[in-house]
């Protein structure tokens, strides 16, 4: 009798919301059994509090599981600590004529990614633009593309593992990007070609061949094309954009560890941004920034450290803190959330994989006190769309949270 009353508790509390009245503690914690005993696949949930750093509410806290795109916000999170908020992303033209008489470069040009992932075709044009202000008339020499700043492990872990993420997801990764490689089999090349018809379009003759080569040594810079890392990181936690993602994991690597960036030195400069804010090795494995594979595994312990850090990074906490989904406006949140408390009161990054749903952030209770929470649901049969409602209805409870 005393468990099916419980059941049935649980059970109106997960179906009713709670939507004119504050929640205590205990409220809370019932409520989001609720939601967890109607799951019916393996859970794991942590709250606490961003200032009092006190456990409000846990279910098993230490298993591990597949993240998924939650993946984002330690690859986001290293990158802005690492590499520092003021980082840019730089794609430069070079030339070997240092003389360049009469508006003639009669030697080589040369274009150089150092891993932009959000390039454009417009980009370019603003670079022959600045080409063509210097006098150039006419290139004698070759157009020659360098993406040698990242390997040329172009699939990430394509077929890497068994039973992994479906080849056709993994995004094509190079140092030098265009227009998110979006049908282009190979984009260094397409894009020393869209340069090539920028530069005609700007006036200048172009009289070689599209090569692929290394920047000389010593080699003179004409025009760069620089972009933040904030509007980077803003673009991949909103979006979910995995092609950015991988491409800032192997930047990772070039820049803190050595060029060419690759997963494995991305994942060791992850490794010690992690274990410098106390996150033991035993509760991670991150083989790539992203999150489409299966094989990345975490527990909820690394998700509080790491959210309650930025909390207290007090000088860069609210560029992190923007750079996430808003319940109900944006991003992979703009249309969950909505007619609840949560909405416009989450910040937080969404997960999504096969039999895989996850939700990580930070959410606003009625006393305005910041409470950062995991939640993180793998092996479940059911529509993902339902894990999402639960993920939302807890959002919601934490967010009608009271102390007083």
């Amino acid at each position: 009798m005393r468990k099916a009353v419980i059941s049935l508790l649980l059970f109106i509390l997960y179906i009713v919301p709670l939507h004119s009245q504050s929640l205590s503690s205990t409220d809370m914690k019932e409520a989001i059994d609720g939601v967890i005993s109607a799951a019916a696949c393996d859970v794991s949930v942590a709250v606490v509090s961003a200032s009092q750093y006190d456990a409000l509410y846990s279910y098993e806290p230490d298993a591990k599981m597949i993240p998924a795109s939650i993946t984002k916000l330690i690859t986001s999170a290293t990158a802005l600590v690492k590499l520092g908020a003021g980082f840019q992303f730089n794609t430069i033209i070079y030339t070997d004529d240092f003389k360049m008489k009469d508006g003639v470069i009669s030697g080589n040009i040369y274009i150089k990614g150092y891993g932009d992932p959000d390039l454009k075709s417009d980009d370019l044009s603003q670079l022959a633009t600045e080409i063509a202000k210097l006098g150039i008339k006419t290139i004698v020499g070759n157009m020659i593309y360098d993406e040698s700043y990242l390997d040329d492990n172009y699939r990430g872990l394509k077929s890497k593992f068994a039973s992994d993420t479906d080849p056709q997801y993994w995004p094509y990764v190079s140092a030098l990007n265009i227009d998110k490689n979006t049908g282009v089999k190979n984009p260094a090349f397409y894009t020393a070609n869209i340069f090539v018809n920028a530069l005609s379009d700007a006036g200048i003759e172009f009289k070689g061949i599209i090569i692929q080569g290394n920047v000389p040594q010593g080699a003179k810079e004409l025009a760069r094309k620089q972009r933040s890392l904030i509007s980077v990181i803003k673009r991949m936690n909103k979006e979910s954009d995995n092609h950015s993602a991988i491409t800032l994991f192997k930047v990772l690597g070039a820049e803190l560890r050595s060029v060419p960036g690759t997963l494995e030195n991305g994942a060791e400069v992850v490794t010690d941004f992690l274990t410098s804010i106390g996150v033991s090795r035993s509760e991670y494995n991150i083989y790539e920034g992203s999150g489409l594979t299966r094989y990345n595994q975490v527990t909820s312990n690394l998700y509080i450290q790491l959210l309650k850090y930025f909390y207290d990074r007090v000088d860069d906490f609210d560029t992190f803190y923007n750079t996430l989904p808003i319940g109900g406006v944006d991003g992979t949140l703009k249309n969950r959330m909505k007619g609840t408390e949560a909405e416009k009161n989450v910040h937080a990054k969404t997960g999504t994989l096969n039999r895989v749903s996850s939700l990580a952030g930070y959410a606003v209770d009625r006393d305005n006190e910041l409470i950062i929470f995991y939640i993180n649901m793998n092996n479940f049969t059911s529509d993902a769309a339902k894990q999402r409602k639960r993920q939302d209805q807890i959002c919601d409870y934490l967010c009608r949270f009271s102390r007083n």
